[in-house]
């Protein structure tokens, strides 16, 4: 099936008013908008979704699909936020969402404080989590699996693999390194009932950029 492409019309864009990517992202929590959202600096395309959290540092977005739903959630650092726009098709989105019978999903006590925080937030919500880890080439890559614990300078995941198998041990990944954390998608939730109860983890093996 051909990828769908649409204009994007210049007038169709409505940029947030407040002075420097913080504001604007309050302003798009507080007017409950769909919104996209670029990190040119870490990948290129946007984020689609809702502004559900904001810190000083970090904002929680739920996430919505192509297929106007909700499908889970991502924190990213305010840093590295480039553009807030309000969604060109936000008539549609709004519409489309309703029809589905999709609300607003809110995470109320949701940390947003440091990444460890975020990680112990999001795997109080559901069995797996995404680390998004820097890199070079790729933007960012994904490690998804059940969060053990953190040490003074990395969350400890132990790492689930594509075919819902538990890797035997844990892996350190370093705060540094963390682009961002997503968790509760469609796509994890069905791979944690897959693969079931982990097995006891052997040590922890590092993981840097």
């Amino acid at each position: 099936m051909a990828t769908i492409k649409h204009h994007r019309d210049s007038s169709n864009i409505v940029q947030f008013r407040g002075r420097g990517v913080r504001a604007q992202l309050r302003e798009a929590l507080d007017a409950r908008a769909p919104v996209q959202l670029a990190r040119e600096r870490i990948a290129p395309g946007w984020i689609h979704g809702y502004i559900i959290g904001l810190s000083a540092e970090f904002c929680l977005v739920a996430e919505v699909s192509d297929a106007m739903h909700f499908d889970g959630f991502v924190v990213i650092a305010v840093s590295d936020v480039s553009a807030v726009e309000q969604d060109p098709g936000r008539e549609f989105v709004e519409k489309a969402l309703q029809l589905n019978a999709a609300t607003l999903p809110e995470l109320p006590g949701f940390r947003l404080d440091d990444w460890q925080a975020i990680a112990e937030s999001a795997a109080a919500q559901t069995p797996l989590v995404s680390l998004n880890m820097l890199d070079e080439e790729d933007g960012e890559v994904s490690y998804i699996g059940r969060l053990t614990g953190a040490e003074h300078d990395a969350l400890v995941l132990q790492e689930v693999d594509p075919n819902a198998h538990w890797y035997p041990d844990t892996g350190a990944y370093e705060f540094a390194s963390i682009g961002s954390i997503g968790f509760g998608t469609a796509y994890m939730l069905l791979l944690a009932r897959i693969a079931g109860m982990p097995p006891a983890a052997a040590p922890t093996s590092e993981f840097s950029a």
